[in-house]
């Protein structure tokens, strides 16, 4: 059996953010083309606040042969079968242990101030003997670097000693928005970009309960976004590396020309230049033909003027010194290109000599 996993849709007013419904109606359509007649979505499905269900009702009764688990994040915390009504949506607000297939499935909706694992506590004694999987809806600790940009702090954790003892077949977790993987464990992320800041095309899982495989599955958005920033080394070939530089990050989007249109981009440019003004020409120039998200320009804000030659050789040997460490960059670690920042600022600072 396959079934399909999704999170994070955040759903509000249908006219404010149509593409967002557009998305989850993707995911159904593939699923009904491919006849898988199931699809799990681990929280969030939502804005906090958002009461007005019925566009989600009507795209449900549209699938009504797929049937839909919906565990609720922290932002749903409120719905229930009482509230959206549909023959093929079922609502979990407590644990509750499902099978599909024969295999075992224990969905966790979010609770304030608790973790997964003391609500596993007491199924321990049950699963620790069979193939289980979990689904729910907050923060791993343990491995993931990724953390939800929108929400500061700790929301119902889920921590490697929870994984260690407890031996789930495979984790599917909702709220962070970023599509993320680390070992058994998955973010599908959210079906569509909410807004610049969540990049690159979005996708939901399909989990193959005979054999654990879970494959990912591109969700055909109306708007896909992406951001990208160049630290600038200033020099003589400035300009042509940064050209080259920006022209690499469009390859690396693997954007097929049909969704081009779709692309909401946004750039910017950091460090050091001998000439501003040629940067923002460059920049605007490779990326003609794409739209800049709110019709911003690329922003230059951050880069500075600089014409000491003297600082520009050091400048570049640095770089090319720090692009040779191996070092764990991000993560728990600064970026790359945060290191070189921080690096040009000493060298062009008012006290260097």
């Amino acid at each position: 059996m396959k079934l399909a996993i999704t999170a994070d849709a955040h759903l509000s007013k249908k006219d404010d953010h149509p593409e967002r419904y557009s998305a989850l109606e993707n995911i159904l359509a593939q699923l009904k083309k491919d006849k898988i007649d199931t699809l799990i979505i681990a929280g969030d499905l939502f804005d906090s606040g958002y009461q007005d269900y019925s566009n989600f009702e009507e795209l449900c009764k549209a699938y009504k042969k797929i049937k839909i688990h919906i565990i609720p994040g922290n932002h749903d915390p409120g719905i229930s079968g009482k509230a959206i009504v549909a023959d093929n949506i079922n609502i979990y607000t407590s644990t509750a242990a499902v099978e599909f297939d024969g295999v075992h499935f224990i969905f966790i909706p979010y609770m304030e101030k608790t973790g997964m694992g003391e609500n596993l506590a007491g199924l321990e004694s049950s699963i620790s003997r069979i193939r289980w999987v979990l689904i729910g809806h907050g923060d791993f600790y343990g491995g993931l670097k990724e953390r939800n940009p929108y929400e500061a702090g700790t929301y119902m954790p889920l921590y490697r000693k929870d994984l260690d003892r407890l031996n789930p077949w495979r984790v599917f977790l909702g709220h962070i928005h970023k599509p993320t993987n680390y070992k058994n464990l998955y973010y599908p992320g959210s079906p569509c970009g909410l807004d610049i800041n969540e990049t690159g095309a979005r996708r939901y899982l399909v989990f193959e309960t005979s054999s654990g495989i879970v494959t990912p599955r591109t969700v055909n958005t109306e708007v896909i976004y992406f951001q990208e920033k160049f630290v600038i080394i200033p020099g003589s070939d400035e300009i042509p590396t940064l050209r080259a530089s920006a022209e690499a990050r469009i390859k690396n989007w693997n954007l097929a020309k049909k969704d081009k249109a779709k692309a909401r981009i946004r750039i910017s440019a950091a460090g050091y230049s001998s000439d501003r003004d040629a940067v923002l020409n460059a920049l605007k120039e490779v990326f003609t033909g794409y739209i800049f998200f709110k019709d911003e320009d690329p922003d230059i804000s951050t880069l500075k003027y600089a014409d000491d030659s003297r600082r520009s050789a050091i400048a570049e040997k640095t770089t090319r010194m720090i692009e040779k460490l191996e070092w764990n960059f991000g993560g728990d670690e600064p970026e790359r290109d945060r290191v070189i920042e921080a690096a040009l600022s000493v060298i062009y600072s008012e006290g260097a000599s």
